[in-house]
């Protein structure tokens, strides 16, 4: 039953593919060809990603594949395809398994083709003009909720163009999240071709606005004229401790790339920041910590359990981390092959362990290991712990929120993450270049299965126990809404 429901969904979506569309002027591909790039674009998600069956059932890959080559039944160029293509490296359910367009063929679409001149927002699931690059100068677009898009509704809309990107799991506040700005535009272009008009249907306006697709350079010198006396956000440090009250405090960590730090934080080492702005914490006599990871989405391995370990006991945070196999040959019969290969030749040998499938599993001592962190640190904190989150919180960022959130170490405020609880595929990624449309897909080759307590349905992300969507208002000043949650309404109810 679930193979059939799939199965209609799939097709469902793929429906408008029948129809005819305009992508722009790009060479046309022999269908062979295409058939070909499709053939090694399976063989790599099925023998390299090693959790491409986390979610998707390999039935239900199959399917979709099948799907997909019946669909093509003639030569198509590199945008009608990657339409096609697009959802079948969307099933990974894995937000690490990344898809780029040959450079040539944005660098063409930046300058030739017409797109939505708006950019957008979804605050929460209500999609919001931000900026208005259109010719429209007579209509105040930017803050207007949008209700529809040439009668689509922002839902529907984000189920079609949400099929053409992954998101960890089947945490769909990723999907909102990640058509910010104008991706909503591109993304609009991906999935539809180039429309020389949207109508766009407003809250509170009975009337739909009319709005004329335009090129790049068009859209931003519309934005440089309008908007060219906004004033820039300051930018804000990666790292971030300040005192809110006599006994409230804050921590913002933004990033956990240590490289990221060392370039752009003053604080320049995350050991270091943390192990003063705990001693500070303790000195103070600190009750309440606001530890802020709605902008973390990930970086260095470890830096999640360095944070964990100021609040939480060792333990084994990884099940396991295990690589599918260590080379992988993609071979279609027709084109050169390629090989896709995961370890060096130490770690292979060193901290892994091949399994009777010919898989690898790390080792629980060497090396990084399975363990949530290496050493205890000297200023713990026992008070009451608040984490923000967001669909922005991912990777490193994510694996922090779920073990403080499987150990019930802290009351989590915002939006689902976007990392999923159970862990993710990430780590080493090779990239496949496909050698007919020269689609690159990154593909990730470890899974991490964190050590959690059964707590949230399968695929989800952390949800937070108090949902915080900020107003447009607050979205366009840059405020910090859950924050603000936490001090108004959480504390003072204490």
């Amino acid at each position: 039953m679930k193979k059939t429901l799939f199965a209609l969904t799939f097709c469902c979506l793929s429906l408008p593919l029948l129809q005819a569309q305009n992508f722009g002027d790009f060479p046309r591909i022999e269908k062979e060809k295409l058939l070909n790039d499709l053939d090694l674009l399976y063989q790599a998600l099925d023998k390299f990603h090693s959790g491409m069956y986390w979610y998707t059932p390999k039935d239900s890959v199959d399917l979709a594949f099948q799907g997909v080559k019946n669909s093509i039944t003639s030569d198509l160029n590199v945008l009608e395809f990657h339409k096609r293509m697009a959802p079948l490296v969307a099933l990974s359910r894995e937000d690490h398994t990344n898809l780029f367009l040959p450079e040539g063929i944005r660098e063409k679409l930046d300058t030739e083709a017409k797109f939505i001149p708006l950019t957008f927002v979804f605050l929460g699931k209500e999609l919001y003009c931000v900026k208005n690059g259109s010719d429209v100068h007579d209509f105040a677009l930017a803050g207007k909720q949008v209700e529809a898009i040439n009668g689509e509704t922002p839902a529907a809309l984000v189920n079609k163009l949400g099929s053409l990107f992954a998101s960890d799991g089947f945490i769909k506040t990723v999907k909102y999240s990640d058509l910010e700005g104008f991706n909503f535009s591109r993304y609009y272009f991906y999935y539809y071709g180039q429309l020389e008009q949207v109508e766009i249907k407003l809250k509170g306006i009975k009337a739909p606005v009319v709005i004329k697709s335009l090129s790049i350079e068009a859209i931003i010198e519309n934005l440089r004229d309008r908007y060219s006396n906004d004033q820039q956000a300051e930018n804000r440090d990666l790292l971030e401790y300040k005192i809110l009250s006599g006994s409230i405090a804050y921590i913002g960590i933004h990033s956990f790339s240590n490289g990221d730090i060392k370039a752009q934080s003053k604080e320049k080492n995350l050991k270091t920041f943390l192990r003063n702005s705990f001693r500070s914490i303790k000195e103070k006599k600190i009750q309440t910590l606001v530890v802020d990871m709605s902008e973390n989405s990930g970086g260095s391995e470890g830096n999640e359990g360095l944070v964990y370990s100021y609040f939480g006991e060792n333990y084994q945070k990884y099940n396991k981390v295990r690589a599918k196999t260590q080379k992988a040959i993609l071979d279609n019969g027709v084109d050169k092959p390629i090989k896709l290969k995961t370890f060096g030749f130490l770690e292979r040998l060193l901290a892994n362990t091949r399994q009777a499938d010919g898989s690898y599993e790390r080792k629980a001592s060497i090396g990084k290991g399975l363990m949530a962190y290496k050493k205890e640190p000297e200023y713990k904190f026992s008070g009451k712990v608040y984490v923000i989150i967001s669909p922005v919180t991912y990777s490193g960022g994510s694996e922090f929120s779920n073990m403080m959130y499987s150990k019930g170490l802290a009351t989590f405020v915002g939006q689902e993450t976007g990392g999923g609880y159970l862990g993710n595929t990430s780590g080493y990624s090779e990239a496949l270049v496909l050698p007919h449309s020269k689609i690159r897909i990154d593909i990730p080759a470890l899974q991490f299965i964190m050590n959690v307590e059964p707590k949230l349905p399968l695929g989800a992300g952390v949800i937070p126990h108090h949902v915080v969507i900020p107003t447009f208002e607050q979205y366009r000043k840059g405020e910090n809404a859950a924050l603000q949650y936490i001090l108004t309404q959480l504390e003072s109810e204490n």
